[in-house]
């Protein structure tokens, strides 16, 4: 034990003037006038490049979005637009004839002016306003049609100054009588031949002219004329 105490002692020693030894031949060199050793230069700085940033690195900026705009002064109230004002069709009289039986019971006809619409087609107009029969009014004053309540209109064409009108196959039987047939037809052709441009009406049935209006009514194979009637008592 006692010889590892003094070889551990030993290298301590040993160990510790190693140590020394630079320093001590320092201490010594400065002491008799001689110049240390250079101390050994100091590292520089490292030094730190900033690289720019490639595209790919670069982080994508959010575009700058431009100021709210402020809000504008709150428009005037609109004023509600007035309804546009409905425009009435225009209207012209016609002058209508309906049948009528006076004290002595025979029957005659009257006259009626009734407003109807005005149209590039006004004896076609006149004859539905016809066909439709008398108004309530019209009835209040005794006045009725002889023309059959089912008939129709197919077509009305007037050429040179003859109006040719067309009838359902209803227009050609009447079952009041011969009475009734002869208004019945002079009801179409006073209406017809109140226009100026007409003199003479030609009545057909379904397209056709017919000879007879009905069996033993009158003869319809002919233009008519508020001449061809019998005169009226």
């Amino acid at each position: 034990m006692g010889f590892l105490f003094w070889l551990c002692l030993a290298a301590i020693v040993i160990a510790v003037a190693i140590a020394a030894r630079e320093p001590l031949k320092a201490a010594f060199s400065q002491l008799q006038g001689r110049p240390a050793a250079p101390a050994a230069p100091a590292r520089p700085a490292p030094t730190v490049t900033i690289a720019p940033l490639t595209t790919t690195e670069r982080t994508t900026e959010a575009p700058v979005q431009p100021p709210a705009a402020r809000p504008s002064a709150a428009p005037a109230p609109q004023q509600p637009e007035k309804p546009a004002a409905t425009e009435r069709p225009s209207l012209r009289k016609a002058r209508l004839y309906f049948a009528a039986v006076d004290p002595a019971g025979h029957v005659v006809l009257k006259s009626v002016i009734r407003p109807i619409p005005a149209s590039d087609s006004p004896l076609r107009d006149t004859m539905e306003s016809l066909l439709k029969g008398p108004t309530a009014q019209e009835l209040n004053l005794g006045l009725v049609s002889m023309i059959p309540t089912d008939a129709r209109l197919r077509s009305v064409i007037v050429k040179d100054d003859t109006a040719i009108i067309d009838f359902g196959e209803s227009f050609r039987f009447n079952s009041q009588g011969l009475d009734a047939m002869d208004a019945q037809l002079r009801q179409v052709v006073y209406a017809a031949t109140e226009f100026s441009s007409v003199r003479k009406v030609q009545i057909r049935i379904e397209g056709q002219t017919v000879r007879y209006l009905g069996t033993e009514g009158m003869r319809l194979d002919e233009p008519l004329t508020r001449d061809s009637f019998r005169k009226q008592p």
